[in-house]
């Protein structure tokens, strides 16, 4: 469930999605720090009572922000098909590709691996639509350490990748990446 619930109110939800929009668009103009609450809700064209009726912070905004791109990253797996390592490393470049003007702004921001921190938060779901119960592991521990390992590797390479002028394709990245862990086995 989303961090702040979203309502059954239209007029609600749009609000708390130009309050979100704003955050972005100003982060475009001035660092992250420097932004407030106010500056906030009148980009939007929003009071700020509005704003505390919705959040309670500009982290909030931000926080929020994280979780919806998590939950579509969750939902671009389709259900019971069961992916390859080499489709699953595409699957994550191509998300995240469509997203990288928002990955580029957290970055220049110094809070892209706060959505890292996210992500993680969300690697058990996340696993589970992709892998379904095979039951791979032997304990809670060894699959949060796997996942924890392959988000690790996954995050640092994005983090770089989005910089790159001439990015290789998200299938050239799965297929380096497979060729990288055969020649380390």
């Amino acid at each position: 469930m989303s961090l702040v619930e979203k309502e059954k109110n239209p007029i609600a939800e749009q609000s708390r999605q130009w309050l979100m929009q704003s955050l972005l668009d100003l982060m475009s103009q001035k660092d992250y720090a420097r932004i407030t609450v106010t500056e906030i809700a009148e980009h939007a064209l929003l009071s700020r009572r509005t704003f505390y009726r919705i959040f309670d912070s500009k982290e909030q905004v931000l926080q929020q922000c994280f979780l919806e791109r998590c939950e579509d990253y969750i939902t671009y797996f389709q259900k019971d098909r069961h992916y390859t390592l080499e489709q699953i490393v595409e699957v994550f470049f191509t998300f995240w590709e469509k997203q990288i003007n928002f990955l580029r702004l957290l970055q220049r921001n110094h809070l892209f691996y706060y959505l890292l921190e996210e992500f993680n938060r969300a690697l058990p779901v996340i696993y589970d639509t992709v892998r379904g119960n095979q039951n791979l592991y032997d304990s809670i521990f060894e699959k949060k350490a796997a996942l924890l390992v392959s988000a690790g590797a996954l995050w640092n390479l994005l983090s770089e990748w989005i910089q790159m002028e001439n990015r290789p394709s998200p299938k050239e990245i799965s297929k380096m990446m497979l060729q990288i862990i055969a020649s380390n086995s």
